[in-house]
Order: C-alpha cells, then sequence, then structure tokens
C-alpha cells in the first residue's frame, strides 16, 4: 500500500477527528477560483477530493486588467489531503496565490485562529505540518525546472500533468474539465493566449491535441509525453 503523503492522509486518527470539530465542507465546480490572490480572507482549506492549481496571477495591466503578465505562472497542484490557504493566516498577510480548481473539489474549511488552536493543542499535528512546510521548498525547486522550459515544452508538459491529474477519457480522446480554453490555458501556466495558440496550432498539426465542442481534447498522450521528455 502507498503511504499518505498528504496533510490529512499523516494525521492520525484521534487528530483528524479533532480536526473535524472545527471545520465546514464545501463542494466547488471546475475552475472555481477557491482563494484569491491578493485576497485578506483567512480560511484555511484542506482538499478532500479532486484537483486544484496554486497560480501567482498576473499584476492588472491598463487596458488589459485580466490578461496573463511577465510573473503569472503556475506555482503548484494540490490533491487529495493537501493543506491549502494556511500560509496567508500564519503570517498575516495578504494571499500571495489563488488556487483554482481543476475538477469538482470537495474541501474541509475552517478559519486560520481554529487552525492555530488545533496545531497548538495537538503537537503531532504540529510536527506533520512542519515537515508538510520543509517539503514545499523541493516542490519550489522543481517549479524553477519547469519554469525555465520553453513555451513549447511547458504546454505539452502542462498538459500531460493535467490529464494525469483530471482527465476524462471519451471515444474521441482525453478531455479536460479545467482549462477548457487556451485562454484559460494560458492564464493557468502565465503565457499570452498568443503563445498558446501558436503551439497549440503545431500539436493539433501534429495529431496530438483538438479543440472539440468547446473544449481541449488529447489525442495522443504518449506523443506529447516524448515531447518534453525528450527535452530535458
Amino acid at each position: 500500500m502507498t503511504q499518505d503523503t498528504s496533510f490529512w492522509g499523516r494525521l492520525g486518527k484521534p487528530e483528524q477527528t479533532a480536526l473535524l470539530e472545527y471545520t465546514t465542507r464545501d463542494v466547488l465546480p471546475p475552475g472555481d477560483r477557491l482563494i484569491r490572490q491578493r485576497g485578506r480572507s483567512r480560511s484555511v482549506m484542506i482538499i478532500l477530493r479532486g484537483w486544484a492549481a496554486v497560480v501567482s496571477e498576473p499584476d492588472p495591466r491598463p487596458g488589459d486588467p485580466t490578461g496573463p503578465g511577465a510573473n503569472g505562472r503556475l506555482l503548484a497542484f494540490r490533491g487529495e489531503g493537501d493543506i491549502v490557504g494556511d500560509m496567508a493566516g500564519l503570517l498575516n498577510k495578504p494571499r500571495s496565490a489563488s488556487l483554482r480548481a481543476l475538477d469538482e473539489v470537495e474541501v474541509l474549511e475552517l478559519e486560520d485562529t481554529q487552525f492555530k488552536d488545533f496545531l497548538w493543542n495537538h503537537k503531532e499535528a504540529w510536527w506533520t505540518y512542519t515537515e508538510i512546510l520543509a517539503e514545499r521548498v523541493d516542490e519550489q525547486t522543481a517549479n524553477i525546472h519547469f519554469q525555465k522550459h520553453k513555451t513549447s515544452m511547458q504546454i505539452p508538459e502542462i498538459l500531460v500533468s493535467l490529464v494525469d491529474k483530471v482527465g476524462r477519457s471519451n471515444r474521441d480522446g482525453i478531455w479536460l474539465p479545467y482549462p477548457r480554453t487556451q485562454t484559460e490555458l494560458g492564464s493557468l501556466i502565465g503565457i499570452s493566449r498568443e503563445s498558446v495558440s501558436s503551439t497549440w496550432s503545431r500539436l493539433r498539426d501534429d495529431g496530438l491535441v483538438a479543440t472539440r465542442n468547446g473544449r481541449m481534447l488529447i489525442l495522443d498522450l504518449e506523443g506529447l509525453r516524448k515531447i518534453y521528455s525528450t527535452d530535458e
């Protein structure tokens, strides 16, 4: 049996039971913003089901308040058992990133003061949480490696990651609950729609992807894997 390395999965049953007393449950649809960058909400969430993306969104630019900017980028994926939204409350700062649901996501939610109270009263949970914080440092190193890739390599790599996490198969191929469009894909990884469109066109001409019924469709997953794996 594979060991669960998430925050929730590492907690013992007594700690899980105690934490549940602080929380409420919520279910959010694909594409929903669970956490808004620069917001001052103080809720902490634990994902019970589904996948979400941690995204550094671009600063608004005159005349293009929603377009991807130089500092917009995908930071991490978060899935079952992961804790999110915790740092803003602990540091008493605005949200440093947004969290986007990639498929239907079910979460446990509690206020940061409740989370601090839980950690204070459950030392084993505190040590588990410090392990999670340390592992995020290693994750940032891996993310820097991804950001160094050219756009033509980033897009195949991110599409493969999305398929592995939230891909849905049908008779035509594999589709994604989110992102649904090239614009949403660009916003997710922090590049312009034009750059996405250029790379997407090449992938489409090679028979790897398609756009059908308002969704992006993956036709050849192994072909996408080969593109970025041969670049490493």
